[in-house]
Formats: structure tokens, C-alpha cells, sequence
């Protein structure tokens, strides 16, 4: 006997919907709806997502889902780091900013007022301008005065179908403004940034039913999307490497590490959706191919790493762990000063840079990591044999592929925690072992 839930993961350049069956064999995904976006250029200049349209796709997807038949639960997920204010009527303020916006481009000046030590030793995320803590330190104060609520992502969708307004503790746990060790939001750190701590919504456990759509109960799941990712993915005593729009490589830990060793090494503590800490770094991914690909046009993936398959990989890599590579305005010209490549690297010569460069870091860190047997590979990247082959090349460990979806299937496998139908995540992982 089966059990159907709607998965409906948001990742920064696509959403997807995807109908999953939950049963005693390996979970059945479809994908119903699919709908590509980024983030566009408001009139007042700045960066954020267009809110009502992707609300209204995720809708859309809803609906196509349903008419397949009925389903049992809803989880959603997103992308880390941002958030939306809501007013007292419940309303948003206005349109969620996203975190490539360059308005926290002064956020040192929060660090030196804080401390960097201070910072991670409570938070135990790296300092970069896109953390949440620094994006609300940079808010405009008419907003925030209007503000009632700051909700993340994942729980302001959730609201969008429920009406009711909550927190989950991996989307929190992106945003620099949880203590690591209570679980809670820092007092200390919403003070300096000079918000109430009563801003933020409670932070409830995963699996928890946030409300109802439609008759049909809406679960908390993994509402950061890496979390979710992991808990399909990962396999015990490994390195997991999440590889789609970041590359993510860490590995699953009991205990927060906010050591000075781990900070100076750029590693962030991260919540596990079900407990312990997900212990990682992050890393320019795929994004960098996508966003070549939007200059030179229309041209598929699969082509482009074909052509990339023919070019010497000799010395074609960069450290994609520099944040000049995070969110440049060109790319492409970007790529090219970091590998000291000259005007006449073409196309393929680009991509293979960008591939090398992911295989390389990855292994980089992985040895930063240590005392780990092996390496599990999933998400939109796990289709790369380059990738695979150059990562192979690069490490004396052994590389097994997991889930392609992997962020919607851990999104579903939590809903069936949350609905009963696993009761850990050793179980969820049995329901997924052996996949390739």
C-alpha cells in the first residue's frame, strides 16, 4: 500500500512539484510541474524574487498534483538565506529580496560591532554578505518597523497554503541568527542587529503538521533544501557531496564544531532536518555553468560537457570556494581572470575549467574533512561523468552516485516521518539504499 505526498522543491533557478509514492519499495517520483525563474531588478535597483508569480506556480503545481489523485501530506523546501516580512494584517511588506542583491555589500561593518569570533562561536556559519543576519542588518527600517513577522522561505509558503506562521530549524539554521547550542533565535545577536527576538516565529520540530490545504495536512520537512537533499542522499561515515546549484561537500556529525580551526577552514555547522549537525562547506557549482550558458545562448548541458570532454584538463582549475565566483555580474569574465584564461578560451575550454574546478574543490575538501571511507554524490551533477570521472581523478576514495532528485525525495521521505510511515532516519535511508 502506498502513500502519495506532493514534494515542492524551490531551488534558485527552478521550482519543482513533484508527486512521490511512499510505500515498502524504493518511492515513485514524478515530476508534475516545473517552472524556471531568477531573481529580477526591481525599479528601486535591487535584486529580489518575483514573489506572486512563483506563489501562483507552486499553486499551479498543486493542482496538477491533485488531479492525479488524492495525497496524504504536503512538504515544501527552498534555498537558504531569505526571508519575508509580514505586517500586522498578515501581508507581505513586499517582495522578498534575494541574497545576490549587493545592498549587504557594508556588512563588515556588523562584523567588526559583533566579532567574527563571537559570530561563529554562536551561529557557526562563515561571514558572508548573503547570511540573513546581514541582509536584515541592511533592511530598510520603514520595512521592518511595518514587519510583525520575519519568516525564511520554506515556512513563508507554507503560510501562503495554511495561514499559519512558524519556523523550522534547518531553514533557520541558514540564517546566522540561531544559537547552535539552545536551538533557539540569539537574543544577543537580534539585538545587535536591532531586532526583537519576538520577530521570529517559534522554531518547531520536523515532521510537524503546520496546517491544512485543502483538507490535505502540510508538514514541516527539511525547509532548507540542502537538509532535505542530505537526508536522501547521505550515507553514514561518508563525505556527501549535494552537487546542483552550489556545491555543497561536509558530512553528518552529532556535535556543533566552532572551533578556530573550523573557522579559519570556512566550514559551517548546518541543522540536520532530524538531529545532529550537517558539518560542510559551500561552493560555486553548477550555477557557473548555467550562467555562461545564459550568454552564449541556446545550447544544452549535455552538449557543452560533450565538447568539454575533448579539451586537456591539465591545469584547468580554480578554488570555486573564492566568493568572486558567488554571485558576479559576468560570469564568464569572471571565470576567466580567476583561471588566468585569455581572450581566446572558447566555449569548451570554460566549461571543462568550471568542471575541473568543482572536482577539485571537492576533493579539497573532503581531505580537510577526514576520516571518512568514501564519497556519495547526489543531486543534478551526479548525471555528470565528467564530473564524477575528474572527482575519480582526484581522490583515493571511493565515489558512489545516490538520488538525481534527492532534495525532492528527502523532502517526501520526511513527510513520511511526519506522517508515521518512518520513525528515523535510519529507517527513511533503508527506503532509499542501493539507488543509483
Amino acid at each position: 500500500m502506498s502513500t502519495p505526498v506532493i514534494a515542492i522543491d524551490f531551488g534558485a533557478n527552478s521550482i519543482r512539484v513533484c508527486r512521490v509514492e511512499l510505500g515498502d519499495a524504493y518511492p515513485r517520483l514524478d515530476m508534475v510541474h516545473r517552472y524556471e525563474h531568477h531573481a529580477v531588478r526591481g525599479s528601486d535597483g535591487h535584486l529580489r524574487w518575483d514573489w506572486q508569480r512563483l506563489v501562483v506556480e507552486m499553486r499551479r503545481g498543486l493542482e496538477l498534483a491533485m488531479e492525479v489523485g488524492p495525497v496524504a501530506s504536503i512538504g515544501i523546501d527552498t534555498w537558504g538565506l531569505d526571508y519575508g516580512l509580514l505586517d500586522a494584517a498578515g501581508d507581505l511588506v513586499e517582495a522578498p529580496f534575494s541574497h545576490r542583491d549587493d545592498r549587504t555589500r557594508g556588512y563588515r561593518r556588523f562584523v567588526e560591532q559583533l566579532g567574527e569570533r563571537r559570530l561563529y562561536e554562536i551561529a557557526g556559519l562563515p561571514l558572508r554578505p548573503s547570511n540573513t543576519i546581514f541582509q536584515l542588518a541592511a533592511h530598510g527600517r520603514e520595512a521592518l518597523e511595518r514587519a510583525r513577522h520575519v519568516v525564511m522561505l520554506p515556512e513563508l509558503l507554507v503560510y501562503h497554503l495554511t495561514g499559519e506562521i512558524a519556523a523550522e530549524r534547518t531553514s533557520a539554521g541558514t540564517s546566522g541568527l540561531l544559537d547552535l547550542r539552545t536551538g533557539t533565535w540569539s537574543a544577543e545577536l537580534c539585538d545587535a542587529i536591532g531586532l526583537e527576538a519576538e520577530l521570529f516565529p517559534e522554531i518547531w520540530p520536523v515532521g510537524t503538521q503546520a496546517g491544512r490545504w485543502r483538507g490535505v495536512p502540510v508538514h514541516l520537512v527539511g525547509g532548507h533544501d540542502t537538509a532535505s537533499a542530505v537526508v536522501a542522499g547521505a550515507v553514514e561515515g561518508e563525505a556527501f557531496v549535494s552537487s546542483g546549484t552550489w556545491l555543497i561537500v561536509g558530512r553528518e556529525q552529532l556535535d556543533v564544531e566552532t572551533t578556530e580551526q573550523a573557522q579559519r577552514a570556512g566550514f559551517s555547522n548546518e541543522q540536520g532536518a532530524l538531529g545532529g549537525i550537517r558539518f560542510l562547506r559551500n561552493a560555486a557549482g553548477w550555477w557557473m555553468l548555467e550562467e555562461c550558458r545564459r550568454y552564449w545562448g541556446a545550447v544544452d548541458v549535455a552538449t557543452m560537457l560533450r565538447e568539454a570532454s575533448a579539451v586537456r584538463a591539465d591545469g584547468l582549475d580554480l578554488d570555486v570556494t573564492d566568493e568572486r565566483l558567488f554571485a558576479p555580474s559576468d560570469m564568464e569574465a569572471e571565470l576567466r581572470a580567476a583561471a588566468g584564461l585569455g581572450p581566446d578560451a572558447n566555449r569548451p575550454t570554460i566549461t571543462r575549467t568550471i568542471v575541473e574546478s568543482m572536482a577539485a574543490t571537492t576533493a579539497k575538501i573532503v581531505s580537510a574533512l577526514g576520516n571518512l571511507h568514501g564519497i556519495r554524490l547526489f543531486g543534478g551533477g551526479s548525471r555528470s561523468d565528467l564530473y564524477i570521472e575528474a572527482l575519480r581523478a582526484r581522490t583515493e576514495l571511493t565515489v558512489s552516485v545516490g538520488p538525481v532528485e534527492a532534495t525532492a525525495l528527502g523532502n517526501a521521505l520526511t513527510q513520511g516521518f511526519g506522517l508515521g510511515q518512518y520513525d528515523s532516519l535510519t529507517s527513511i535511508r533503508s527506503a532509499v539504499a542501493g539507488s543509483v
